[in-house]
């Protein structure tokens, strides 16, 4: 679900670049030894480059510090969504919908 969230809201996440598959390679891995041994479902691990996009409103740009606060800021948002999504009467407040408004207005724009 969250992959899939910030897909709509994130636009320098691609779901198109994501691998769900546990390969031998990654088994020693923070994401699959956390899912293995204690359980926990929705374990990622998020990454990012340095070298530059090449897709979506990004393609051709470098990847700077607004653009990465601009990601944490979505998956805020995105974290957000997904606990409303489980609880929704109890993550419905006011408040709580006046800080996603923040955080996405307050996003960095692309010059």
């Amino acid at each position: 679900a969250l992959p899939k969230i910030l897909s709509q809201i994130a636009p320098a996440f691609c779901m198109g670049s994501c691998s769900f598959v546990v390969e031998k390679s990654k088994e020693s891995t923070a994401r699959v030894v956390v899912w293995r041994e204690i359980g926990v479902q929705r374990s990622y691990t998020m990454e990012s480059t340095l070298c530059g996009c090449d897709q979506g409103k990004y393609k051709g740009l470098q990847i700077g510090t607004r653009e990465l606060e601009e990601m944490g800021a979505k998956f805020c948002v995105g974290l957000l969504r997904l606990k409303r999504m489980a609880s929704p009467l109890e993550y419905n407040l006011p408040s709580l919908l006046d800080i996603e408004n923040e955080l996405i207005e307050s996003s960095c724009k692309v010059t």
